[in-house]
């Protein structure tokens, strides 16, 4: 447990913890039916290692997880009609959002707030150790390390006014069970060529060094992720507030996945953008790991990289990669403009908007 840490006054750390966990219990009350049953018990079940101090790799025993999940189901339904709540610091409010003000008494501490908002506006929480911080464009970019509490949400990233924050809790993870699934492949994919340009492989034994280069490969990768949030603001000031009234305006369907999905792809392909940075960096394993996760919409929307990873791989030409990069930004651009007109156009009428860009969906996955 942490303890009482001194700053310029005394804060109770414990207590802000406590109040922080209540926000993302009410968060995950509201919005757990908006997973899959399986989306939703892999969540739990990593929610259970944060909370419990476990790493990645270490297995926690069944029955203490189901024990662990029934408990938490419970609290759910008893929280899923409340409403968050103020985070209270020393005798003073601050609003759960207010990540400015709370971090200005947290920071000096080595302890970072993120709040948020995530798919169907899901509010997301979390508190965690710093391991930097720098600023870059007029942003504050924090690396986050240790996290004491979450919500289910696991965004390796966020952009939040003029503070990127980039989780490398959450891209152990990600990185770490994909190394998982890439031991139980039996042949070559992309996940051993991303592994491999770090130098792992499927067929090694795992040692302490194992873990060892999974945190390496984490915080690489973390650091890229900065990029991504990078290009959101740029491409974000350039889109403008309507954009994020769009947003706001569709309801927990696909015409919102799709949306996000768009704008997701012009913030990785833009000049500003995460692509750009592995390209200029030549970071061939991240390169890899953005083809192991591009995935549903946005792999649609991009299919461009797809094909030039594979000419890649047998050539290691960056010009090929440049030029999807590229096409992939023009297309984009275009198109989040195309989705605004039909914003523009519709807004006053929700359930045409939808179906509009349903329409839309369509015409890709043909």
């Amino acid at each position: 447990m942490l303890a009482f840490v001194k700053i310029k006054i005394m804060i109770n750390v414990e207590k802000i913890l406590s109040q922080i966990k209540h926000n993302c219990n009410i968060s995950d009350a509201r919005f757990w039916g908006t997973y899959s049953l399986c989306g939703l018990l892999l969540r739990l079940r990593e929610l259970y290692r944060i909370e419990n101090g476990l790493l990645p790799w270490e297995k926690p025993l069944t029955e203490d997880v189901g024990r662990w999940i029934n408990e938490r189901e419970e609290l759910w339904r008893k929280l899923q009609n409340s409403d968050l709540t103020d985070i209270k610091i020393n005798g003073d409010n601050f609003n759960a959002f207010d990540e400015r003000k709370i971090n200005n008494i947290l920071n000096p501490s080595g302890l970072l707030y993120g709040a948020g908002y995530g798919l169907y506006m899901k509010p997301v929480f979390f508190i965690a150790e710093i391991i930097s911080h720098e600023k870059t464009d007029g942003y504050d970019i924090y690396i986050a390390g240790r996290e004491y509490a979450r919500d289910l949400s696991d965004y390796p990233a966020m952009l939040q006014n003029k503070t990127i924050i980039s989780r490398f809790d959450m891209a152990r993870l990600l990185i770490w069970n994909k190394f998982e699934e890439m031991r139980c492949k039996n042949i070559p994919c992309r996940l051993s060529y991303a592994f491999g340009q770090y130098g792992l492989n499927r067929e090694q034994d795992i040692t302490k060094e194992t873990y060892e280069n999974i945190n390496q490969i984490a915080l690489s990768e973390a650091k890229g992720y900065i990029y991504h949030e990078l290009g959101e603001a740029y491409e974000g000031k350039i889109l403008g507030e309507e954009w994020k009234q769009f947003l706001l305006s569709l309801p927990h369907s696909s015409a919102e996945v799709f949306v996000r999905s768009v704008k997701d792809v012009l913030s990785d392909t833009s000049e500003k953008g995460m692509l750009k940075h592995i390209i200029e960096n030549e970071k061939s394993g991240s390169l890899g790991f953005y083809n192991v996760f591009l995935s549903g919409f946005r792999k649609i929307i991009f299919p461009e990289m797809a094909e030039a990873f594979e000419k890649f791989r047998e050539n290691k030409n960056w010009d090929i990669i440049e030029k999807a990069r590229k096409t992939g930004y023009e297309k984009t651009s275009m198109y989040s403009r195309k989705l605004l007109d039909i914003y523009h156009n519709h807004k006053s009428d929700i359930n045409i908007l939808c179906k509009l860009i349903e329409q839309e969906i369509n015409s890709f996955q043909k």
